[in-house]
């Protein structure tokens, strides 16, 4: 062999030991970076957790609610009142919140009952609140009309106003963000004169009710 072959056989070997070192280090150095990279990517993000597992962003503005309940309104004398509702709700601002109700009634009277149903207009500024939100006291006001099968109260009119107001404490009961609300407000029944004050006789009680609100 002369000195030009085994000069030339060397160097293959060298270039070739470099480029497998080189093809390990690049296959060691990016192994890492793979790994490292899966644990980001699975990583949750802000946007694709659900909100309303922090007990927080109750009475947060933009969050949206569903309440179901009912409640009863006796006058104290031969009337009672009983009501199941419907609502849906927005805070407008931190705790201020707009809502939407339906409801349906059942006027016991002492001669001609009627049903109706109603719907409603209401603001509810939660005032206090516990640092957690583990309960919220409020104040509430609205107004709703009804439409009901017979005169209510007997001697008016099957369409009335209803004005209200009141107030009402709300509690969380699951981790999810459901809460219990129990409140008492002003229950007022009145057409406002539509056909003169001889047939306005009207009706006011307190009404008390209760309901259960979750993350809508």
């Amino acid at each position: 062999m002369t000195s030009i072959q085994f000069l030339s056989g060397a160097l293959a070997s060298c270039l070739g030991a470099s480029a497998l070192a080189g093809e390990d280090a690049y296959r060691l150095s990016a192994a890492p970076a793979r790994v490292e990279l899966q644990p980001n990517e699975a990583a949750p993000t802000a946007s694709s957790t659900n909100w309303w597992r922090n007990p927080g962003e109750f009475t947060r503005a933009g969050s949206t609610w569903l309440t179901l309940g009912g409640g009863v309104a006796p006058d104290f004398t031969d009337n009672t009142d009983y009501n199941a509702f419907l609502a849906w709700s927005k805070f407008l601002v931190d705790d201020v919140e707009f809502m939407l109700e339906l409801g349906g009634w059942y006027h016991d009277q002492p001669d001609d009952d009627a049903f109706g149903f109603n719907p409603n207009l209401v603001f509810r500024w939660h005032f206090l609140k516990s640092e957690d939100l583990a309960w919220t006291v409020y104040a509430d006001a609205g107004i709703g009309l009804l439409l009901a099968t017979d005169d209510v109260p007997e001697g008016g009119t099957n369409f009335n106003l209803m004005p209200r107001a009141g107030a009402g404490v709300t509690r969380r009961i699951t981790d999810d963000g459901a809460r219990l609300i129990l409140g008492v407000r002003w229950h007022h029944i009145s057409n406002a004169r539509i056909n003169g004050q001889d047939e306005n006789p009207s009706r006011d009680a307190p009404m008390f009710y209760a309901g259960v609100t979750f993350p809508f």
